[in-house]
């Protein structure tokens, strides 16, 4: 693993904190770039973009405090301290979503059904890239494992090798941007006289379903534990029924005004 990518004098400057940075750069230049498909207005979309993503941040931040809590309020010094606790992919979803939502609700321009089928697949390329920062860092390991895929992490025993599911979920965002791809080309024609968001509700039930495949091979508890205890699973159970209605409504009225 290479947790350190370099130093400028005596600042530490970490491979985790640089793949997320090109990710997300990489993921917002490509939803700008979307924009003309959803026939979006560049400027209002982009202006909601940009405080979307400051909400990203610090929704991905927050949530990492919330989740331990206890520790920061044992050690408050560790609140500005970056190389304690990262930044929490459920949190920064959430704070992306609900931000687009409000402000949405404020524009006269910007349709947030539009917006999110626009954002959606670099979302998902973000994650893509953004989970070899994880891999890199050495960080959100697996259960040990002998099947093939297992690599040595340098804090383990010589002979200790894991499921690397900083990979599993890198590869599975990636298959998931393919699949929302296709069927974007296959459902944009029939969106041109009646739009209904099929997109963005694709992708919260994609990715609820690449966070639960996953777990059961993560290095903490049981993954009906997680489902229990857990925020984000219990988030993700929240969000799931939501989304599949949404996605179901949208593919009832797209078909039943194609039959028109």
């Amino acid at each position: 693993m290479y947790p350190t990518l370099f130093y400028i004098g005596s600042i530490r400057i970490d491979t985790y904190s640089v793949v997320w940075f090109i990710a997300l750069s990489l993921a917002i230049i490509w939803a700008i770039k979307r924009l003309e498909i959803y026939e979006l207005d560049e400027d209002e979309a982009r202006h909601i973009m940009a405080i979307s993503f400051l909400f990203m941040l610090l929704g991905a931040r927050s949530y990492e405090y919330i989740r331990n809590f206890h520790i920061y309020v044992e050690h408050p010094s560790y609140l500005l301290d970056l190389n304690r606790g990262g930044l929490h992919e459920f949190g920064a979803v959430a704070g992306a979503f609900l931000s687009a939502l409000v402000l949405c609700a404020f524009s006269k321009k910007i349709s947030f059904a539009k917006l999110c089928d626009a954002a959606a697949p670099p979302a998902m390329l973000a994650i893509a890239i953004g989970r070899w920062g994880c891999f890199l860092n050495g960080c959100c390991v697996g259960l040990p494992t002998k099947f093939f895929t297992g690599v040595h992490f340098p804090r383990d025993h010589v002979d200790l090798f894991r499921h690397p599911v900083q990979i599993y979920y890198s590869v599975i965002a990636a298959l998931i941007v393919i699949i929302l791809l296709y069927v974007e080309k296959k459902i944009l024609p029939l969106q041109k006289k009646n739009y209904h968001s099929v997109i963005a509700p694709l992708t919260l039930i994609l990715y609820g379903l690449m966070r639960f495949a996953v777990v059961s091979f993560r290095d903490y508890a049981p993954m009906l534990t997680m489902i229990k205890y857990s925020w984000t699973y219990r988030g993700i159970m929240t969000t799931l029924p939501f989304a599949l209605i949404w996605l179901g409504y949208s593919v009832f009225k797209l078909r039943r005004a194609a039959r028109v």
